[in-house]
């Protein structure tokens, strides 16, 4: 499993409403921090938008992604605006206290996209008004269609590193921990490898992780085994001596501590199960 499989994987997106938009030039409001991540498709008029301090122009035709916790001011330009806001959480669980956004390398601006997401976009603007109650469906899987559109489209025009944005010495580990699965290395060891000490080791990772080396470690490992319990039919056993717990009594209590399901639970969830 690479990098970028690895937090594709362990990102987690929900719906959660839509609205149509019709403004005009008085349309504007400064440094507001955003409590949810929310997607503007404009299609008619012009604005500024400040992002955490970066300035940008959206006009028609444009679409723009905006992370929980930025702190945002914007500002029409043109006498008429239309646009569509989407809102919806995201989260990298392997990452929680990092902008999803930001690991992803995203822009805010998406030039050139609309004929990508056109169709997602228009059933959901289709069915603003439906009342059913699983409608929810239908807007979750669109905006799971968009997003897979803008990041397939982000890839093909350039490499995607996750931890771009990280202290390299984390990426360093990181790719140590994913080169070598069937290792579970102490946090001394981590420390050499990066020529730090422990305690300057968690204080780095906490920084830029919001966990302590081990949980990271653990939650990297869980990750792992997940994709592993839900797509092969291997012994419990074998997964945690494949991933470097030679215990498989303690690999099922950190399954759960982490996943809230033991081993087998998540495997009867989410395994391919007409390979039983």
């Amino acid at each position: 499993m690479n990098s970028y499989q690895l937090i594709i994987d362990a990102l987690d997106i929900r719906f959660l409403h839509i609205k149509h938009y019709e403004l005009d030039y008085k349309w504007q409001a400064s440094h507001r921090t955003l409590h949810h991540s929310v997607m503007w498709i404009v299609q008619n008029g012009s604005f500024l938008l400040e992002v955490d301090h970066i300035r940008y122009t959206c006009k028609e035709g444009q679409l723009c992604i905006l992370p929980a916790h930025t702190d945002i001011s914007y500002r029409a330009i043109s006498s008429d605006l239309s646009l569509t806001s989407i809102n919806f959480d995201a989260e990298i669980s392997l990452l929680s206290n990092r902008n999803w956004g930001h690991v992803l390398n995203l822009p805010v601006v998406f030039d050139q996209a609309m004929h990508d997401v056109q169709s997602p976009i228009r059933d959901m603007v289709n069915h603003l008004e439906d009342t059913s109650p699983v409608v929810s469906l239908l807007m979750q899987s669109s905006l799971l269609r968009i997003l897979y559109e803008l990041l397939n489209r982000e890839m093909s025009d350039q490499p995607i590193s996750p931890y771009s944005h990280m202290d390299n010495r984390i990426h360093t580990i990181i790719h140590y921990l994913l080169s070598h699965p069937s290792r579970m290395p102490e946090i001394r060891e981590l420390a050499e490898l990066v020529q730090l000490s422990d305690s300057h080791l968690r204080k780095l990772f906490i920084k830029q992780t919001g966990q302590a080396p081990l949980h990271f470690v653990h939650s990297l490992k869980i990750e792992q085994a997940k994709r592993l319990l839900a797509t092969s039919v291997k012994p419990i056993s074998q997964i945690s001596y494949e991933l470097g717990v030679e215990n498989a009594n303690y690999f099922t209590r950190m399954f759960k501590a982490k996943s809230g399901l033991t081993p087998l639970q998540y495997r009867q969830q989410y395994s391919l199960w007409l390979n039983d």
